[in-house]
């Protein structure tokens, strides 16, 4: 998309439906952004708007150095959206146009992805401006037609083109969560394995500990390989990344009967590198294996790799 000067229609808040939290709106500039003062950081302005610094940090992209702020500086504050029924982290950023990795970066105080409560404030690494949903959801509609009722009119805000700030923010959260994942898996070395393991406490098989691992960020995968393997977007071997997941066939007596013959999982650590669980050498478990791509066996059993957080 071009950059430009975009007319944006927006109704100043969301009402609550079932299933749909509210992004709050304010009235005054104080509400959606931020002029730097003397004296002021990054930490110390999301202090004072009670904030999470991260969410802060990823609103503003345009700031390459938030160590580096100067008065008179414009700062944007991310928009809290209080949980309601239904919701889940996928659904709030699908309905808001942020990736679900930056909404995961942007809130590091929810430790249970996976169980947000009623009720439970999420920070939207974008302005109230671009928070509201689409003229096609429910809320967004309803909220439209409950403010015409109530008398009031819609807001016409002119704003320029965020498409460019939002890619940086999501291209660096997603990086963010990336590396996570990595330090996550990693934490799990020398648990050892065990065929239909899928808990530290039981030993993991290797679609078991990817399963696992991914689950700790709220991202749901198949139980075994050959299944994970038909979910998210298909990458080239030369464009592999880290956090991206590595199929093999044929790895053991049990491949015939799945259409692709896929047995085997890692996840990749980037520099040729993955991190599996491994039946090898007794059950050895959790491992790193280097230059997975130099491996006569692992070449030789190669399917290829994808892409879940896509």
């Amino acid at each position: 998309m071009k950059k430009g000067i975009i007319a944006v229609v927006t109704t100043i808040a969301t009402l609550a439906t079932p299933g749909m939290g509210v992004a709050f709106a304010g009235t005054g500039n104080s509400a959606t952004g931020y002029t730097v003062q003397a004296g002021d950081t990054m930490y110390k302005i999301a202090v004072a708007n009670d904030v999470p610094l991260a969410a802060l940090e990823l609103a503003n992209p345009q700031i390459h150095n938030p160590a580096s702020i100067y008065p008179g500086d414009e700062i944007t504050l991310p928009t809290p959206y209080v949980v309601a029924a239904g919701d889940t982290l996928y659904k709030i950023a699908n309905t808001h146009g942020v990736s679900l990795a930056a909404l995961e970066a942007a809130n590091p105080q929810i430790t249970d992805v996976t169980n947000l409560q009623i009720g439970q404030t999420v920070f939207l690494p974008i302005p109230v401006s671009y928070s509201t949903p689409s003229a096609s959801s429910p809320s967004a509609t309803s909220g439209a037609s409950a403010n015409a009722a109530s008398g009031g009119g819609t807001s016409t805000v002119s704003t320029s083109s965020t498409t460019s700030q939002n890619s940086e923010a999501s291209t660096s959260a997603d990086a963010q969560l990336r590396q996570n994942i990595l330090n996550y898996a990693q934490s799990l070395i020398g648990i050892r394995y065990a065929w239909g393991g899928s808990t530290p406490a039981t030993g993991f098989d290797c679609s078991g500990f990817v399963q696992y691992v991914y689950a700790h960020f709220g991202i749901s995968l198949p139980r075994q390989s050959h299944d994970q393997a038909t979910v998210g977007t298909p990458v080239a071997q030369t464009s592999v990344q880290p956090g991206d997941l590595l199929f093999f066939t044929d790895t053991d007596s049990y491949a015939s009967q799945y259409a692709n013959h896929v047995t085997h999982v890692g996840i990749y650590m980037g520099n040729g590198n993955m991190i599996e669980s491994s039946s090898a050498n007794n059950g050895e478990g959790v491992v790193i294996v280097h230059n997975v791509f130099a491996n006569p066996y692992y070449t030789a059993h190669y399917y290829g790799a994808r892409d879940v957080l896509a």
